[in-house]
């Protein structure tokens, strides 16, 4: 399950400044051009050579920093993941799966990483006095049932847990990204245009900066970029909005 973290990007105390660009020309990726960015393993399961992506957990986090331009299906993907997915396995989810098998070459399996979650055990003494506990915690009965939930939505076997002693109950789930905010959704439905588009056309390019350095303004403002290429961007920069 995500915990998006939100910071009023696009606003005068936002810590990232993500944009989407638009550039003039219209071209989709060849087979070639998306396996180049990716590096698959073999199945362990299965024996199946160079047909499984494994995904570090560091490789879906899009904060302010570093400065990137995510310009290839693999980067543009976990882009997709860290904003659109709520919960691993969800029909936001299901759909960048669908496309990844559909135009990786080879691809047959994804793997998400797993990260630590805990819950407060509202039956341990060092939570009764807690009012987190009573509200947000589980007893070890409702524990079960929740996770049992949990393995059919995400399709997992067993999640096993253990107790700690301060009282929490600590488990693994499948982590699917982090991003300040959602920009995708409403570029996605101002520009009319699909999922499946935006990850296979190169026309569509995330720019990944924080306010506190803005290197993408400033490389405009220095003419270090070719201005001529791009449409347009989404949202409006505050040079357009000054205009």
């Amino acid at each position: 399950m995500k915990r998006q973290i939100r910071r009023g990007v696009f606003e005068t105390n936002s810590s990232s400044q993500h944009s989407l660009c638009i550039m003039k020309k219209d071209e989709h990726y060849t087979p070639d051009e998306i396996i180049e960015n990716f590096c698959l393993f073999d199945d362990e399961e299965t024996g199946e050579e160079d047909c499984e992506w494994d995904i570090w957990d560091h490789d879906m986090e899009f904060g302010r920093s570093p400065f990137r331009a995510l310009g290839n299906f693999h980067d543009k993907w976990l882009y997709a993941c860290a904003s659109l997915v709520h919960e691993y396995n969800d029909k936001n989810y299901k759909e960048l799966e669908a496309l990844a098998l559909k135009y990786v070459p080879g691809l047959k399996k994804i793997v998400v990483p797993m990260i630590s979650d805990s819950v407060a055990d509202k039956n341990h003494p060092e939570n009764k006095d807690s009012d987190y506990a009573k509200k947000y915690g589980k007893t070890e009965n409702e524990l079960n049932e929740w996770l049992g939930q949990k393995e059919k939505d995400w399709g997992i076997d067993t999640i096993e847990y253990w107790e700690s002693d301060d009282g929490y109950f600590h488990f693994e789930i499948p982590y699917t990204g982090w991003v300040d905010e959602d920009m995708l959704s409403g570029f996605l439905k101002e520009e009319n245009i699909s999922l499946e588009e935006y990850l296979t056309n190169k026309k569509y390019v995330v720019i990944q900066d924080g306010d506190e350095y803005c290197y993408w303004l400033d490389m405009k403002r220095a003419g270090l970029v070719n201005m001529d290429a791009i449409d347009h961007e989404y949202p409006k920069d505050d040079d357009e909005m000054e205009n």
